[in-house]
């Protein structure tokens, strides 16, 4: 009797640890497609009764309307490819376009891939980008069936443990999920997303492999990291962590273990008591890895510090070995790193030229010139500069003169004329009354010759007299031949 219920407890027993398994790695589909969701408007709107609507040329991907009901636009721009999933006994109107019609643009491109790691939830944020994805042992959750869906399935054949939509709770069965592969909510020209068996052997538990087999695994990771290594940005580290399965340099921490007999379930526990205390900072992921050992790794939330990582690392280590788990290894990724990447960039441009003329002067220096000789050199260079500047902005002089009574430049009377009348018409254009304006700065000899006599010969006439008008006369020669 005993020895026939020993089997059954062990059944039952590797039954529920399954069950646990499975439900830590539930895998859910992220993606929103929807029309009546704001955030996948360029402005955060959904459009009006009406608008126009603009899909980018590089939509590959379904828009679902269902829910929305009637719908009336003044104009709609489609993409290249693309599906506009209507709904059932729905209308689309197209009214008459109007030029003061709002226009909304939808703000997704391209596909939405399965092998993207933004895509999937239900993976901690410390776990490697090919854990992120739907692995041998996950269960995947769908969008339930009155949310569209649209993928793009993985160039590699990839295993999944069951597949169900999130308003069902009994999965597909395999023969369903085989019957998908002929419908529009999946695009590639093979099927690559299978079932894995439907009864796991314990040894398959202890694979390292997301997928089972290396050699998949590499090719499913390069899929992966194509998508994934263009959003890895700055590290923030100073040692990064290299990571199997992750994309990017991991800033974080890790212990590892290359004992194989410790199981995940103990390690697991540990872990989450270790670290308990430091849930709101650092989320953790328990892993086996290609070598069959085990590892914990640590990643901080938000911004990376160090400080925070060095100390859950630390306790985590001292409980794994007062469980009695041998350690092998424990490590962080250093300090905090600033991002100096655009110091870096406009560094040179801006220090060559300070480091040149630092040279310069070491070398005026070196030959005895002295320091005050070369600045006044440089002075006198950037004052040569300023006023070639100024030169070239300055072509052109103006000189205004006001005739003002207490002035000594002024508008000269014109016998036979008076300040009120007009003057006569010369060439086209009216002389204002007033006269002749005088420019004291241009001398005519001609006014000269009339206005300036040596002498006059009815005056009387003595020798002092005409000993000045001598010297008046070569005075006034002289500012001549000046000017």
């Amino acid at each position: 009797m005993f020895a026939s219920f020993v089997p059954y407890c062990k059944i039952v027993l590797c039954v529920i640890l399954i069950s646990r398994c499975s439900a830590i790695f539930e895998k859910h589909w992220l993606p929103d497609l929807e029309w009546r969701t704001a955030s996948n408007w360029a402005d955060n709107r959904v459009p009006e009764t009406d608008s126009r609507v603009i899909f980018p040329q590089q939509t590959r991907h379904a828009v679902g309307i269902a829910g929305v009901g009637d719908l009336r636009l003044s104009e709609i721009d489609l993409p290249r490819q693309g599906l506009l999933v209507l709904p059932r006994n729905g209308k689309l109107q197209l009214s008459n376009s109007r030029a003061d019609a709002k226009v909304s643009k939808w703000s997704k491109e391209g596909s939405i891939f399965w092998a993207d790691p933004a895509n999937w939830n239900g993976s901690s944020i410390a776990a490697p980008h090919l854990e992120r994805v739907p692995c041998k042992k996950d269960k995947v959750v769908l969008p339930s069936e009155n949310r569209t869906l649209s993928i793009l399935l993985p160039v590699t054949e990839v295993q999944v443990w069951s597949i169900r939509l999130s308003n069902e709770k009994e999965p597909f069965t395999r023969w369903e999920w085989q019957n998908f592969q002929d419908r529009r909510e999946f695009l590639r020209d093979r099927f690559t997303v299978k079932y894995n068996n439907m009864y796991v052997s314990m040894a398959d538990t202890l694979v390292p492999f997301c997928q089972g087999d290396s050699i998949t695994d590499s090719n499913y990771l390069e899929e992966i990291c194509a998508i994934q290594r263009p959003r890895c940005g700055f590290t923030d580290c100073e040692y990064p962590l290299t990571v199997e399965g992750h994309c990017c340099p991991y800033c974080g921490g890790r212990v590892s273990t290359q004992q194989q007999i410790a199981s995940l379930a103990t390690v697991q526990t540990v872990a989450d008591e270790a670290l308990e205390g430091y849930a709101e900072r650092v989320a953790w992921h328990i892993r086996r890895t290609w070598k069959r050992g085990f590892e914990v790794l640590v990643k901080e939330k938000g911004d990376y510090s160090g400080i925070t990582t060095q100390e859950a690392v630390e306790n985590l280590r001292k409980m794994l070995e007062n469980a009695g788990i041998i350690i092998s290894n424990a490590e962080t990724a250093g300090a905090a790193m600033k991002d100096s990447r655009l110091a870096v960039t406009l560094g040179p441009l801006f220090g060559a030229p300070l480091v040149v003329i630092a040279l310069f002067l070491l070398a005026f220096l070196y030959f005895g010139y002295s320091l005050g000789y070369i600045l006044s050199g440089c002075m006198e260079a950037v004052s040569s500069i300023r006023d070639g500047i100024r030169a070239d902005k300055q072509k052109h002089g103006f000189a205004r003169f006001e005739n003002v009574p207490e002035g000594n430049v002024q508008i000269a009377d014109v016998p036979g004329m008076s300040g009120g009348e007009a003057g006569d018409d010369v060439d086209g254009m009216r002389q204002v009354a007033g006269g002749r304006f005088e420019n004291p700065l241009y001398r005519s000899k001609r006014d000269k010759a009339e206005e300036h006599k040596i002498l006059d010969i009815d005056a009387p006439l003595s020798l002092t007299t005409l000993k000045g008008k001598i010297e008046d006369q070569l005075e006034n020669e002289e500012l001549d031949t000046e000017e």
